[in-house]
């Protein structure tokens, strides 16, 4: 995860994610933008008990962490005095990749470079991003929905809350929400543990805009008595890392200091329902490992916390791919589908990765009820999908406290609807208490008949199919969606997908695929009513 190439220069500035205007720079000197990696760490003298809080070190013990490792030690405090005066301002410093962001112009930058303890100076852009939210005026959709379809009631029967889960919450801001009445239950009983906002340097995090509050309010916020997210008893950390008009790389930044400072403070959680694409990279760099705010999450991860991602909303513009940082590899990351049938909502970005990984892991509901800077409504993005997930994972993780932050990760999977089965729109599908508690469903929703050609003696393959028919028993409409979805995919030799659908069954019978098209080698994967069963051509 550290990133810190033995090169005692300024890397070449013809890195293909960084759009960044060497002329402009040359002819100015003007202080810039650089991030300075060491090459070593002071490793003793550390007390992790006076540098962890009471909860981090429950935390580790529990999960059979060490208290502390490499990524905890401090960056090397003489090393930073002797790159001050080459300095500007040092804007930040990250234990985690052993760095320093400064600003300085270019003679004293190439000076820090020849240092001896100097890793690498990377030079980073300024380019902007706008934060956008979208706005719903629609009329308003069943409230509880968001939270039943994924198993409220069975949660509530076994007292899971989240109670005892910590969940540090990553945003644009939490305007209102010191005074908003869907989280007086949660400052009653005193369970916003800390706020910081990394933008500002200060402790106040309630103001900035309203995404947090609305994002916040689909883990644990009510509506009188009814509840918006399923971890209506969990404590938080609210950390503001974006502004809505900024450098990019500032809010990544901020996203790091903020991980490093919720782990400091015992987070079990990470929600971040923010993203990085266009502005900064390329699709191909969608690889979990390019990406500051990626490897900043991957480490995360490593220190024992359950980092959840919202995929992104691009799958209905040119980028279409995810967002960074749910691209990393320990990142779970949530698509949206739409309330009335659990079928992908068409802003949802799509996986699977650069590498070929499987992206989104999960989904839930991407148009949900919330809470407003002002009020209550509708409000769309995968932005509240992740939360809820969240939530569920809160709830499982508070039923299974001896369970590390991958088996978390893994249990909520396994707990989706479709699980085995996955695409890059729906993941592993949405998450259930009941799929959780009750396994999967073992007995046949359908059959797969492959076409019998021995008795013909003249046949056209383009005429004939693989089919599959729907037993009886399970040719009724879905308790939440109203519709019967059948999802298949073609993999082929590599065990990679090839294709994807999702069919609307209105017939007992359905043609799935021609024999001119089912290549020898290649396997049919099916999923109806929570039954799964892969079929090799």
């Amino acid at each position: 995860m550290y990133c810190s190439p033995k090169i005692k220069k300024i890397l070449p500035l013809i890195i293909t994610f960084l759009s960044f205007n060497l002329n402009a720079l040359i002819c100015q000197n003007t202080a810039e933008k650089y991030i300075v990696y060491f090459n070593d760490k002071p490793t003793e003298k550390f007390d992790a008990y006076n540098y962890f809080t009471p909860k981090a070190i429950e935390r580790k013990l529990l999960n059979q962490l060490p208290l502390y490792d490499w990524y905890d030690l401090p960056v090397n405090n003489e090393y930073l005095n002797q790159i001050n005066p080459l300095s500007t301002k040092i804007k930040c410093i990250s234990r985690w990749l052993n760095a320093a962001v400064i600003y300085a112009d270019r003679e004293n930058a190439e000076k820090i470079a020849s240092l001896p303890f100097i890793s690498s100076v990377e030079p980073q852009n300024s380019s902007l991003f706008i934060a956008e939210t979208d706005e719903i005026d629609e009329n308003p959709i069943e409230i509880s929905r968001q939270t039943e379809r994924m198993g409220i009631r069975k949660f509530d029967s076994l007292g899971a809350s989240g109670k005892g889960i910590l969940i540090a919450i990553f945003d644009v801001g939490f305007s209102g929400a010191d005074k908003h009445p869907a989280f007086e239950h949660i400052r009653k009983s005193n369970r916003i543990i800390k706020t910081f906002d990394f933008v500002k340097n200060i402790e106040d995090v309630y103001h900035g805009g309203s995404h947090g509050t609305s994002v916040w309010s689909c883990i644990a916020g009510k509506k009188d008595s009814i509840a918006l997210g399923l971890a209506t008893e969990a404590n938080f950390l609210l950390a503001r890392t974006e502004i809505i008009t900024k450098e990019i790389l500032a809010e990544e930044e901020n996203w790091v200091m903020a991980a490093e400072w919720a782990h400091k403070n015992g987070a079990d959680i990470i929600n971040s329902s923010l993203g990085y694409t266009n502005a900064r990279y390329f699709p191909e760099n969608m690889n979990g490992k390019t990406a500051l705010i990626s490897r900043g999450a991957s480490i995360a991860a490593k220190k024992g916390i359950l980092v959840i991602n919202a995929a992104g909303n691009d799958g209905d513009k040119v980028w279409e791919t995810i967002a960074a940082p749910a691209d990393a590899d320990s990142v779970l990351t949530v698509g949206g589908v739409k309330p009335c049938c659990d079928y992908h909502i068409n802003f949802s970005s799509f996986g699977p990765t650069s590498d070929l990984r499987l992206k989104p892991n999960v989904a839930a509901q991407g148009l949900v009820y919330c809470a407003k800077e002002n009020g209550y409504g509708n409000i769309n993005g995968t932005s509240f999908s992740s939360p809820l997930v969240a939530g569920f994972a809160a709830c499982i993780w508070q039923q299974n406290k001896s369970l590390n932050n991958m088996e978390i990760f893994k249990l909520v999977e396994k707990s989706s609807n479709l699980f085995p089965y996955y695409d890059y729109a729906h993941g592993y599908g949405i998450p259930n208490s009941t799929n959780y508690l009750s396994g999967k469903n073992t007995t046949p929703t359908f059959d797969f008949i492959k076409p019998d050609v021995s008795n013909l003696q003249f046949y056209n393959p383009e005429e004939i199919f693989y089919k599959v028919t729907i037993n009886d028993s399970a040719f009724t409409k879905d308790e939440f969606s109203g519709r019967q979805l059948l999802y298949y995919q073609i993999i082929n030799t590599a065990d990679k997908i090839e294709n994807y659908f999702v069919l609307n069954v209105s017939q007992q019978e359905i043609e799935l695929i021609p024999m001119s098209k089912a290549i020898t080698g290649n396997k049919i994967r099916i999923s109806y009513k929570n039954y799964f069963k892969e079929f090799k051509f």
